[in-house]
């Protein structure tokens, strides 16, 4: 007679554990191997799959100019069509950079490259910094601790970051940068955090209410050291442009955002961006009704880390979340912020797998964004934000002795 024999707790756990980490590692070299194959077909920034690099030909001409030390025409948008003549195959026009001088400066280092090394280079530099952001959460996170290599590959295929990091952008660096000043807050080395937040400053939307968050949430020393950071970041730009930088580029760069307002209506996420794809750009509806709302999330995160209860992690999620809305304009691909709001409200048990499964396939709406006139993303942000405030005050109210926090070495399917 034929007898079964049920596998014991412990060896169904290997066996998990096993595949938790085969089968994203898989998955990863699969996706490094067809980057491979796109970068070796075709000729020049064409390719079997289309043009190769995404918005990354205006970071690379803008690396150009400053080498070829043309930097104080650096937002002429006749200079920056001129050095992307050849980056952007077929297609007229150009991709706007609107960063600030040092930005440039450091991008000038990938112009002594070809065009396709320098973006494979930085495409490995972005993964490299989401690696790095994960790897920096493991001690506060516990799941990114236990599944560090399906959270990355989860992560790294969701679409706002895989379009970001693929797609030449920086949000990777970004997301590096909030772990950075999460992880050194969390182990009160807030010199450093105050440092990650001025480094921050070549996105100033973000970098700059974060700061004013550290001082309300009286992190003394985070905003010391990130005033001393920001002196650095000016000197710098001092050096590679002028004493004038800021003049300069603010007056440089004005007429460049309002027509990029225009060009990427359905890319924004913002409220205020997101009303303006849908009533035109003119329209006064927009700004005050995208207004108010900006106006409450900057309200909730100000009392978010002024006399909230909430803890640090849930400080970052809250926080991530908010700075997709409080600007006028943010494009989708920043939508990537959610990962850490999406990681905390997972850890602590607020969301199920099957809600984490959910946030990782609707950064596909975007993709409808032609049939709808804007993109979805926008109220999906709202909603997000809105309900993560929810679910943690929610969690707040439950009596101390019937909450479950996550237990780092406790076995658990994720």
């Amino acid at each position: 007679m034929a007898t079964t024999t049920a596998l014991a707790p412990a060896t169904l756990s290997e066996d998990l554990d096993r595949r938790m980490n085969l089968y994203p590692k898989a998955l990863l070299t699969a996706l490094a191997m067809a980057f491979l194959f796109v970068l070796a077909s075709g000729n020049g920034s064409d390719t079997a799959s289309g043009r190769v690099g995404g918005d990354f030909p205006a970071f690379y001409s803008a690396g150009t100019i400053v080498a070829e030390g043309n930097i104080d025409n650096l937002w002429d948008p006749a200079t920056q069509a001129a050095a992307q003549d050849q980056l952007l195959g077929d297609e007229d026009g150009f991709i706007m950079f609107p960063y600030a001088p040092y930005v440039a400066a450091a991008y000038s280092g990938f112009a002594e490259l070809p065009y396709r090394a320098a973006y494979a280079v930085h495409t490995m530099l972005m993964v490299g910094f989401l690696v790095a952001a994960l790897h920096l959460l493991r001690p506060l996170v516990g799941v990114v601790d236990r599944r560090f290599w399906l959270t990355l590959a989860g992560a790294l295929t969701a679409y706002p970051v895989f379009v970001g990091i693929g797609g030449g952008q920086n949000t990777a660096l970004t997301l590096f940068l909030i772990a950075a000043i999460w992880r050194s807050l969390a182990d009160d080395r807030e010199e450093i955090a105050g440092l990650a937040a001025a480094v921050l400053l070549f996105r100033p939307q973000y970098a700059l209410p974060i700061i004013g968050l550290l001082f309300l949430g009286r992190h003394w020393r985070a905003v010391m050291a990130a005033g001393f950071g920001a002196v650095g970041v000016w000197v710098v730009n001092a050096l590679v442009f002028g004493p004038a930088w800021i003049t300069a580029w603010l007056r440089g760069v004005q007429p460049l955002l309002e027509a990029d307002a225009e060009v990427n209506a359905l890319n924004e996420i913002a409220p205020i961006g997101f009303l303006h794809s849908l009533l035109g750009t003119e329209s006064t509806t927009a700004l005050l009704l995208g207004g108010v709302v900006s106006v409450a999330v900057v309200a909730t995160l100000v009392w978010t880390w002024w006399r909230s209860p909430f803890d640090l992690a849930e400080r970052i999620a809250v926080t991530t979340a908010g700075l997709l809305l409080i600007g006028p304009h943010t494009i989708y691909y920043d939508s990537s912020l959610l990962l850490f709001t999406v990681l905390v409200l997972f850890d602590r048990g607020r969301i199920d797998r099957t809600a984490v499964a959910l946030a990782w396939a609707v950064g596909i709406v975007h993709l409808t964004k032609s049939a709808v006139g804007a993109s979805l993303l926008g109220p999906l942000v709202i909603v997000a934000f809105a309900a993560t405030v929810w679910m943690l005050l929610a969690a707040r109210r439950q009596p101390a002795e019937s909450r479950v926090l996550p237990i780092q070495d406790s076995w658990s399917p994720l």
